[in-house]
This record gives C-alpha cells, sequence and structure tokens, in this order.
C-alpha cells in the first residue's frame, strides 16, 4: 500500500512541474472533502498530499493559509521520511512565500528543495532551479535571475518534461531578455512559445509569451501592436481562470495607455492591477500599479495623486525593508552552511580512517602496531585542523555579528537623518501654503520639486561603508547644480553653468543648508536673471578660505542683478535662503553692480 502511496506522489509531483507551484483549481466539495479528511489526524502519506493540494488552492486567495498547510506538509513529511511528499510541499512554500513579498523564506523553501533533489531526485533540480530564478525575479535582480534559468535551459532533463514544462523555462528566459532590453532575444525566445503552445493548446503559456511581446513592443513604442499582444495575453489568462496573472498583465496593458494619452482606459486597467496587487498581496504588483495611477492623477486630481503615492511608498518600503533582511541573512546563512560543510567532511574523514584501519589489518596483519599508530597520527592531524577551521568560523561568525550590529545602528542614524531632512520640507510648504494662487502654483512645484531633488540627491551622495554623516561634496553640488539648471533650461536661452568645488566632504549638517542655498540661487537666475539677455553665465565655486580659515560658497551670474539684501519680492526664496544663511552660521558678501554676486562664509 505505501509503495502505491508513494508512486502516486512520484505522479503527482512530475505532473506539478510546469507551474512549479502555481495555483490548483479545485471544486468547494473537493476542498471540503480534503479537510475534512485531515480532521482525522492520521499521520500518514495522504495527509501530506492532502495538505500539499490546499497550499496550492490557497496560493492566490489566501496566502497565509496556503502558508499554513506547506509548513504542515512539509513537517508531516520528514516525520515520515516521505522525501516526494516533502519536495513538492518545498515547492508549493516557496512560490506562495515569494510573490507575496517574503523572498528571504521563499529562497530558503526553493535552497532547501534544491539540495534535497540533488540528494535523492536529480531529475527535479530544474524546478528548484526556476524557483530561485523567480525569487530574483521578485527582487528585480535579472543577472542572478538569468543565470539560474540558464541551469534549467540546459538540464538534461527540460525536453522530458510532461505537460511540455520546457515552456515555462522558454518564456521565463524571454522575460529576462525583455528586463535587460535585449529585445530580439525577448522576442525570440516568446515567439517560440506562442506558436508551439497554440499548436500543443497551452493557453497558460500563450499568454505569457503574448505579454512579453506587448512589453517589447511597448519598449519600441510600436503601441499598437503591444496592445494587440497585450490584449491577447488577458484573453487566455481569463480561458484558464488565472486573475493572479490577468492582474499583472493589466498593469503593463494600462502602461501603454498610458503611454498613448489614453487615461480612461489607463486608470480602469492600473486600478484593475492594483486590486488585484492588494487581494493576492503582491507588493511588486500593488507598488507599480499605485505608482502608475499617481502619474495618471498627479496634474488632474493631486490630493487622488497623493493617495496612491502613500500606496506606492508604503509597498516600496516593505520590499525595501525585507531586500536588507535577506542581504544580512545570506550572509548568516553562507556561514552556517560553512559549518555543516565541515561536519560533513569531519563524518568523511572518520569514515576514511576507519576503512584504512580494517585494511591495514586484513592487509598487513604483522604491521598492526605500526598501521595503528600512523592511523592514529593522522587522526590527531585531522582533529587539529578542525580545531583550527572551527576557531576561524568563530572568529568570522564574531566579526560578522558585529557588522550586522554595525549596520543597524547606522540604518536607525539614517532613519533619523530623512526624518529631520523631511522636516525641512514640511516647513517650507508650510510656510509657502498661505500665499499659493493660481498664478505662482508653477513655479511653487518646481521651486519645491528642486528642494525635494535636494534632499534626495543628498542621501544618494552619502558614504554608508562607515558612517552616514559624510557627503561626497563635489558630486553633490556638481549633480545637484545641473538638475535643478536643466529643470529651468529655455531652450531660446543659452545658459552655462561652471562648478568648481575644492573642499572634497562635508557633514550631512551642513551639506544640506548648503544645497538648499543653491537650489534657490540657481532657481532665481534661471527665472529672472536673464529675461533680457540670449546668453547667460552661472559660476559657483566652494574653496577654503584662506584668509577667514572658514568655507566659502561664491556664486556669480552675469544677469540684471538685484539687491539680496534690500530686495523686494513676493516669494519666498530670498527669505529661505536667508534662513539657511542663518542655519550654517554664514556671514554673507554681496554685489549686483555687473549680475548678481554673493559669497556666504561659514
Amino acid at each position: 500500500m505505501k509503495l502505491i502511496i508513494k508512486l502516486i506522489g512520484s505522479i503527482l509531483i512530475f505532473t506539478t512541474i510546469p507551474g512549479f507551484g502555481q495555483p490548483l483549481n479545485l471544486s468547494t466539495k473537493e476542498v471540503v472533502g480534503l479537510k475534512q479528511e485531515l480532521a482525522v489526524f492520521v499521520e500518514d502519506t495522504n495527509a501530506v498530499i492532502n495538505s500539499w493540494r490546499l497550499a496550492r488552492y490557497y496560493t492566490m486567495t489566501a496566502p497565509n493559509q496556503a502558508v499554513q498547510y506547506a509548513n504542515q506538509a512539509i513537517t508531516l513529511a520528514r516525520k515520515l521520511n516521505y522525501t516526494y511528499g516533502e519536495l513538492i510541499s518545498l515547492q508549493a512554500l516557496s512560490f506562495v512565500l515569494t510573490i507575496t513579498g517574503d523572498w528571504q523564506n521563499g529562497m530558503q523553501a526553493a535552497y532547501e528543495g534544491l539540495q534535497l533533489s540533488q540528494t535523492k531526485y536529480p531529475s527535479l533540480e530544474l524546478v528548484f532551479y526556476n524557483l530561485i530564478a523567480l525569487v530574483y525575479e521578485k527582487q528585480q535582480d535579472s543577472k542572478h535571475r538569468l543565470e539560474w534559468l540558464l541551469k534549467a535551459y540546459h538540464h538534461p532533463q527540460i525536453n522530458s518534461l510532461p505537460n511540455n514544462g520546457k515552456w515555462l523555462i522558454y518564456h521565463n528566459i524571454g522575460e529576462v531578455y525583455e528586463n535587460l532590453n535585449v529585445l530580439d532575444s525577448a522576442m525570440y525566445y516568446a515567439r517560440i512559445v506562442d506558436i508551439n503552445c497554440r499548436k500543443l493548446n497551452v493557453p497558460l503559456e500563450v499568454s505569457y509569451a503574448n505579454a512579453i511581446m506587448g512589453r517589447v513592443e511597448k519598449k519600441r513604442k510600436n503601441y499598437n501592436p503591444a496592445l494587440q499582444y497585450l490584449k491577447t495575453a488577458i484573453n487566455f489568462s481569463n480561458k484558464v481562470g488565472n486573475s493572479f496573472l490577468e492582474s499583472e498583465q493589466s498593469a503593463d496593458l494600462a502602461g501603454v495607455f498610458y503611454a498613448i494619452n489614453e487615461p480612461d482606459s489607463a486608470i480602469f486597467y492600473a486600478e484593475r492591477a492594483l486590486n488585484g496587487g492588494r487581494k493576492f498581496k503582491n507588493l511588486v504588483l500593488t507598488a507599480s500599479a499605485a505608482k502608475l495611477l499617481a502619474q495618471i492623477y498627479e496634474r488632474t486630481n493631486p490630493s487622488k495623486a497623493i493617495t496612491y503615492l502613500k500606496i506606492f511608498n508604503t509597498a516600496n518600503d516593505s520590499l525595501y525593508t525585507t531586500t536588507r533582511i535577506i542581504q544580512t541573512q545570506n550572509i548568516v546563512s553562507a556561514i552556517q552552511q560553512h559549518e555543516l560543510d565541515l561536519k560533513a567532511a569531519k563524518k568523511d574523514y572518520d569514515n576514511s580512517i576507519r576503512q584504512n584501519a580494517l585494511i591495514g589489518f586484513l592487509v598487513f596483519l604483522g604491521f598492526l602496531t605500526l598501521v595503528l599508530l600512523r592511523n592514529n597520527r593522522q587522526k590527531q592531524k585531522g582533529n587539529a585542523i578542525l580545531q583550527d577551521k572551527n576557531r576561524e568560523i568563530s572568529l568570522q561568525k564574531e566579526e560578522i555579528e558585529k557588522t550586522i550590529e554595525q549596520k543597524q545602528i547606522l540604518l536607525s542614524e539614517l532613519q533619523h537623518r530623512v526624518k529631520n531632512n523631511l522636516q525641512y520640507v514640511i516647513s517650507i510648504l508650510e510656510i509657502q501654503k498661505e500665499s499659493v494662487n493660481h498664478s505662482n502654483i508653477d513655479d511653487l512645484i518646481k521651486s519645491n520639486q528642486n528642494r525635494i531633488h535636494s534632499i534626495a540627491l543628498l542621501h544618494k551622495k552619502l558614504d554608508l561603508n562607515d558612517s552616514v554623516n559624510d557627503v561626497d561634496l563635489k558630486r553633490y553640488i556638481t549633480d545637484l547644480s545641473e538638475l535643478v539648471k536643466n529643470s529651468y533650461d529655455n531652450k531660446l536661452k543659452n545658459v552655462s553653468l561652471f562648478v568648481t568645488c575644492k573642499i572634497k566632504t562635508l557633514p550631512i549638517s551642513k551639506a544640506l543648508p548648503l544645497g538648499l542655498i543653491i537650489v534657490e540661487l540657481i532657481s532665481n537666475s534661471m527665472k529672472h536673471a536673464f529675461k533680457n539677455q540670449n546668453n547667460g553665465i552661472m559660476n559657483i565655486e566652494i574653496i577654503e578660505d584662506e584668509a577667514s580659515r572658514k568655507k566659502c560658497l561664491h556664486y556669480i551670474d552675469n544677469g540684471k542683478g538685484f539687491d539680496f539684501i534690500n530686495v523686494e519680492t513676493k516669494g519666498l526664496g530670498v527669505e529661505i535662503m536667508k534662513g539657511l544663511i542663518d542655519q550654517l552660521n554664514g556671514n554673507i558678501e554681496t554685489n549686483s553692480k555687473k549680475g548678481f554676486e554673493l559669497k556666504i562664509y561659514f
């Protein structure tokens, strides 16, 4: 009887290979029946299969239940030493964890399945190759995803997969080439899948293939064929009842409608994608759909745009946090694996010693004493080597734990910096909200965009290797100046910008107000200084002033000039600059006889 059940289990594995853990369609009656059988509490291989089937059934509709049933199946399979059941359950667990954003545990389950399949069933390696590639897909790491997919592609068992399972590998490779913008290769694999799977009547793979071709044509800006391919993809997804895939493809279709300026259709499909992302707890899909909706509503309904932007930030922050955990966990996992390898090596070594002693006893009976002494010396050497290795591992582990602790401290400090810097933006918006009217709204938005870019760019230039306090000042000021200038650039005017920075680094507490001052200076020049002339020059120089032994920001433009100290203006730019100069404890010198000149010593 047990042999029959194991045979059924092996058949189930091979029939599930093409889906790699994707949802299983069951009727309500079948689901109720499976739960009733499990309620009997009989611990046998049939209970493993029932738990696994429920895990696959709940993959999209109730991921938490799917994880619960998959873990239940894995635990029981290990208790029964039922390797087939353990493999299919690890497969289902890895898939549901990965698509819901728990990449760390999804990768762990995939690796456990890979190691088990390599030991017991090498023909199933490519199943877990594809699941590992799926984790890298969700992390948007196309390079590593392609590496694992090519392992599956070159696996000797790929052509013997039942139910035309190899086409899943082919369409995944096409997706990677599309992500890497190797568009000809992407179209090549997608067309192969489309042609063959139409003949073989595999509608799910036809859907995937057309989605790839649609995204490729979108990147090529061939929007009409892109729409046709994506609509075909959604039709085939609908045929097989795969609402999860339909949601993902709706996001792609919304992007095409947005590109051809059909906002109503774009909104319809983007909201459909967002609902799917929330329903299936897919953080990647939720973030991409919310971001697109925020872009669509940015001009017509700012309040809605802000709502969707909050959804995007929440989903994106969750993914970012998960990624950092994975990066840290991978280091610890590598050490743990090294320790397991050493234990296995010690076991193999001890077995080798015993075998050598036995052979020596049988063949060289007269030299038994010599053989035993030699083996004893070898064993002592081996133990000494193992002790040295264990000491080395302990030191490495302590060092890694210290590194993790340091990174946590740096992350905490960085979060504090972000909070403080965002307070700048809030304060500026509070000041400006009373002065908002329809005539100056564009300038206010553009000014605040540049101020926010200043803060974002500042954090991008931080040196996170040792601290979160020092900014690469030259790169920061150069990139920031070009960004602000380009945001106002008028093709009818020729304005040149020259930046010189002889200060290597600056603390963030000084770099932030300095960057915001430069934003205001360049914005003011681009908006007002060159109105009556076709050519303009702006020069920024940051140096150590030898006379005062202070740092100096020297700004010059050759525009019409203005009195910085007694300026009469309705805008708040100059007042903001003065407040920032006070924050630097700065002293100023100004000249407006020939253009505008300002020196700030701080």
